[in-house]
């Protein structure tokens, strides 16, 4: 089954912009959209006039971006939902766990993004599927895609979209592992694969064998940075096409996304993918025997 392209609209330039990028690539693969605004049923509280007129707003508001789409001239099939409840939990439960959910967010990193960045950090951590969240910032001449390493099972997924993604767009592909706690003595050659721990050399050798495997044409790269890993990652990335990040199952069998993902997501200055999937296959390279960030 192909995955549906779910994009939460509400009206605002983020919104739009996470319209933009969910349409153009939608289009790319083959794939339909379903354009979804949330109505608050706290409005039914106020008054069944409120809540009529709610519904109603929602649904002018969907006609509207559908003539956006229908500017863009891609052809994706369209259809259009009305969800009722918080908007990031009612966004996050529709999709399957095959699809892909699409928000915007306001660019972060200062006191007010502090607050309006947080929709997304609660959308990316509710999901069942994989998540873009879209800047409302410039995304024209960005190159490269950056995937975050940190060696768990969820870092998989994450490197073989990355490498779909370098392969689709006829980007380098950029590894980036930040290693937690290391001490500055223990440096190593950025982007050389020349690692001088033994353990972050093969848990970059194994990412980039993962990536080789997935999509042997591109041009993979690594990075080891000793700082903050949402720091290496956000720098990593400033220039980049998207920023791909894993989860990992380590809380029972849910996919919770990290304190690094957070931070990222908080402080987002290019288009974050949350790669949701299944984990290595039998005959893929495993990160059982290095440590788990």
């Amino acid at each position: 089954m192909s995955a549906t392209y779910y994009i939460g609209v509400d009206g605002s330039g983020p919104s739009r912009a996470a319209l933009r990028w969910g349409v153009r690539r939608a289009a790319e693969r083959k794939a339909a959209v379903v354009l979804v605004n949330t109505v608050d049923d706290e409005w039914g509280l106020v008054g069944r006039d409120a809540a009529a007129d709610a519904e109603r707003q929602a649904r002018d508001l969907l006609l509207e971006e559908s003539a956006r789409v229908a500017d863009l001239q891609t052809g994706v099939p369209l259809t259009t939902r009305i969800v009722h409840g918080g908007t990031a939990w009612a966004l996050a439960k529709l999709p399957s766990p095959e699809d892909l959910l699409i928000v915007g967010t306001h660019k972060t990193g200062f006191l007010r993004g502090r607050v309006l960045g947080s929709r997304s950090v609660q959308i990316a951590s509710a999901a069942r599927c994989s998540v873009a969240i879209v800047p409302d910032t410039t995304l024209d001449s960005r190159h490269d895609v950056v995937v975050g390493v940190d060696g768990s099972d969820g870092c998989l997924s994450a490197v073989r979209m990355g490498a779909q993604e370098a392969d689709r767009l006829d980007q380098d592909l950029l590894l980036v592992y930040a290693p937690p706690g290391l001490p500055r003595s223990e440096s190593s050659r950025t982007e050389s694969g020349e690692e001088r721990s033994p353990q972050t050399a093969r848990l970059m050798q194994n990412a980039a064998a993962v990536a080789a495997s997935t999509a042997s044409r591109i041009t993979v790269r690594r990075r080891v940075a000793h700082r903050d890993p949402a720091e290496a990652l956000l720098d990593a990335s400033f220039d980049a096409a998207l920023l791909i990040l894993g989860v990992s199952a380590r809380h029972g069998e849910t996919t919770l996304i990290g304190s690094v993902t957070h931070d990222v997501l908080m402080n987002i200055n290019v288009p974050v993918l949350i790669a949701r999937g299944v984990a290595a296959s039998s005959d893929a390279p495993s990160y059982a025997s290095t440590a788990s960030v």
